[in-house]
């Protein structure tokens, strides 16, 4: 068979166009991707072709002609999980595989792989949550624990799911909430689905011995009680829940193996109720297959107690917004969730794997909380990512890495004082800094063109666009140069530090030199994706330069028209709209916007577009990479995403304080300057305790009377060089400050708020109405 010649053609300019060459060609990446768009295949063949089968909740939404998710399937060849990418992972500091539980309570133990659900027979019919609209979700105290919930004719079913230590527990309690006696049946399922599509199932065993379902040959599913009735299927005896509406049925098989990889199993619980009578039943599945144990006995409070410790050794934040709280606990236990030993991931499911871009931000959230014993094996195992040539190496042809890698170590080291950091690593550090300088472009081949100086075309993340000379790298990059040179002179490698300098001011020259190129090309003082790139949503990397980098001034012109166009040109119901790739909208990049707003004393501006993205979480507090514009489910990436709850983390934080580079590159520490107006209404209050900040720790506590308003600043220096001033910034227009001692503190009135500037040390103040 011959290959048409326009096919061929095709794809070697779709080739040519993307950029991607041996050199930019993310090989790490291809496992996921193959594994995905096979899946996907899979999915094509088999799910539209089993419709009498139950399916996943997404595929249920999706393949459906009556809802708003429905997606026709005709020519694409692929069938993937676009409208409802929502999931919420469980997990314990204790092991590295986090389970996941989609909106309906389905739960995957594993990743890529089967799921575990739930349905119940009441009345001779048999429910489905998978089916139901009405079905009920939460987290448990705002950690890992999600509870599931759902009531069919006043039978009612919660199902609780978490992890203790190595074990899986998916608890079930089915109450009769009628005025009569009940009868139902509760049917505990294995099925060969999960969130993505389809999780291969060759063969299921229920072992009587041990009151269990063995999977694949080696996953176990415990039952602390014997079931009534057991039936395992395969593709070509069909689902079993068709036996279980075949009242005539005379065997039930207790094992079942399949070439196609559909076998599926389920268990039935014949329950008899009194009025507000419950019972409950515990599926428990060992995540690690050396740790198999058929004890069932690890308690929700254990798994809540568990959590509780880990959050509680970091900083603690406290508004008058019971919700805003809960998702702050509820982000900080994402990132501790998604830390695996000397690694950290974005997500549980598809993005389990290690990035550099994504951990620059969740190491900076989970180190400005004080989580210093979590964040530095995770940044100490950089070096082993680190190439001969000096890069270090996440995914190949990303030329951001190395300034991530060096930023977030400098970052750590100042709000840790880990001195003893900077001279373990001082090698692999240089290293990382001489190839930024190396890896840039320079010579008579690329003379007068306006990348020069520059990296390389790369892809960069993904949601900039195609492979392109970004600034969004350079700006990462020159930010890392500047970081060794710091790390340099605080740890006495003076000469090394002052070369490190002015390669990056030489570095900075380059870059400005590209901006002012676009800005006079595309007629427009924003700073545009790269050098050769118009006013598109790509536009969003360039505001690293503001936050988190700091590069530029807070008052730089440039910023704020950048700030300007993604907010009038690129946003959807309040949020930012990212047409490339993700095309949905962005939760951590909206919040991105904010905060560069925040950091251009903005508070308004910041206020409403965290507010906005806060208020798009999922019931269980979550956030998927992408959101579909129609249906409000994750169209893009994994289903609860790190990256998002690092943003939140971070925001929150610097709304109460974050360090502002000065012109003279000393720094300063900007209290409150993003807390709401709401906030300091007469019996309101709020605090963030035990905040590690450049050169110290800090206390802030605000509580809200009629007439006035007290504020207790706590600060405890540990560094000389540490920050001489503190600049207060208050959401109100005052008639006095006063200090502890009665002594009038002079302040200024700028953009609806009051600003004073004291000395960094610990006060109490007293702001009059």
């Amino acid at each position: 068979m011959n290959v048409p010649q326009l096919a061929v053609e095709m794809f070697k300019k779709a080739n040519e166009i993307s950029g991607i060459d041996k050199d930019t060609l993310p090989t790490e990446l291809i496992p996921l991707n193959m594994v995905q768009l096979s899946r996907g295949l899979l999915n094509f063949t088999l799910l539209q072709s089993i419709r009498d089968w139950i399916l996943p909740y997404w595929a249920v939404e999706q393949y459906s002609p009556l809802t708003s998710s429905f997606i026709p399937r005709s020519h694409l060849g692929l069938s993937m999980n676009l409208t409802h990418r929502n999931w919420t992972a469980v997990g314990s500091m204790e092991c590295n595989i986090e389970p996941i539980v989609d909106p309906r309570g389905m739960v995957t133990p594993f990743r890529d792989g089967w799921s575990l659900d739930v349905w119940m027979k009441v009345d001779s019919m048999m429910h489905y949550p998978s089916a139901m609209k009405d079905v009920h979700q939460q987290l448990v105290e705002n950690v890992p624990v999600v509870e599931t919930r759902f009531d069919v004719s006043g039978i009612e079913c919660t199902m609780t799911t978490y992890v203790v230590k190595t074990e899986l527990v998916h608890s079930v309690t089915v109450r009769n909430a009628r005025a009569a006696n009940a009868s139902c049946t509760l049917f505990a399922a294995i099925r060969p689905f999960n969130p993505e599509g389809v999780g291969i199932v060759t063969s299921i065993d229920f072992s009587e011995s041990e009151n269990c379902f063995i999977v694949n040959g080696t996953s176990r599913v415990y039952l602390d009680c014997q079931p009534s009735v057991v039936h395992c299927s395969t593709f070509e005896r069909g689902d079993c829940m068709s036996a279980l509406k075949n009242p005539n049925r005379k065997t039930d098989w207790v094992s079942a193996h399949c070439e196609v990889g559909l076998a599926n199993a389920v268990a039935g619980f014949s329950l008899r109720l009194a009025p507000d009578e419950e019972r409950t039943i515990r599926l428990t599945c060992p995540l690690q297959h050396d740790k198999l144990s058929s004890t069932i006995q690890h308690d929700i409070a254990e798994a809540i107690d568990s959590w509780k410790e880990a959050i509680g050794q970091g900083a603690r934040i406290i508004t008058p917004d019971s919700q805003l709280n809960a998702l702050f606990t509820s982000s900080l236990a994402t990132l501790l969730l998604l830390v695996d030993g000397d690694s950290i991931t974005p997500g549980p499911f598809t993005y389990h794997q290690f990035w550099f871009r994504d951990a620059a931000y969740m190491l900076w959230a989970l180190d400005k909380c004080g989580y210093f014993h979590v964040t530095s094996p995770i940044i100490a195992s950089f070096s082993n990512k680190l190439t001969r040539e000096g890069y270090f190496r996440s995914q190949q042809g990303e030329w951001d890495s190395n300034g991530q890698a060096l930023w977030t170590a400098w970052q750590h080291v100042l709000l840790s004082n880990d001195d003893i950091f900077v001279r373990e690593h001082v090698k692999e550090l240089k290293d990382g800094a001489r190839w930024i300088e190396n890896k840039r472009l320079q010579g008579a081949a690329v003379a007068e063109r306006p990348f020069d100086g520059l990296m390389p075309r790369g892809l960069s993340a993904e949601h900039l666009g195609l492979a392109d000379y970004y600034f969004w790298d350079n700006f990462w990059s020159v930010a890392g140069l500047e970081a060794y040179a710091a790390m340099c002179e605080r740890g006495g490698q003076t000469e090394d530090g002052k070369r490190a300098r002015q390669l990056a001011a030489a570095y900075w020259q380059s870059i400005e030199a590209a901006i002012t190129f676009a800005q006079k090309k595309f007629e427009t003082e924003a700073i545009t994706a790269g050098p050769l790139r118009g006013i598109d949503c790509g536009m969003i990397g360039s505001i690293v330069a503001s936050y988190p980098l700091q590069l530029c001034a807070a008052d730089d012109v440039r910023i704020r028209a950048t700030l300007r166009i993604l907010e009038e040109r690129f946003s959807f119901k309040g949020m930012f709209f990212q047409d490339f790739i993700h095309s949905g909208m962005n939760v951590y990049l909206t919040i991105q916007i904010a905060h560069a707003w925040l950091y251009a004393g903005e508070r308004a501006k910041f206020w409403e577009m965290f507010s906005t993205a806060c208020s798009v979480a999922s019931p269980t507090m979550t956030f998927p990479e992408a959101i579909h514009p129609a249906t409000g489910g994750g169209c893009m990436g994994d289903g609860h995403h790190g990256w998002a709850a690092a943003e939140v983390v971070l925001a929150l934080r610097d709304a109460f304080v974050f360090e502002r580079r000065k012109p003279d590159q000393s720094f300063e520490l900007v209290l409150f300057a993003g807390i709401p107006a709401s906030w300091l209404v007469p019996g309101c209050s709020c605090s963030a305790n035990d905040l590690p900040v450049q050169g110290g720790q800090l206390s802030l506590a605000c509580m809200a009377r009629a007439n006035e308003i007290e504020i207790e600043i706590q600060f405890t220096p540990m560094k000389a060089d540490g920050p001489r001033t503190f600049s207060l910034e208050l959401p109100l227009i005052t008639t006095m400050i006063v200090s502890a001692i009665g002594e009038r503190i002079p302040f200024g009135v700028a953009n609806g708020s009051s600003k004073v500037t004291l000395k960094a040390e610990s006060c109490l103040l007293r702001v009059l109405r």
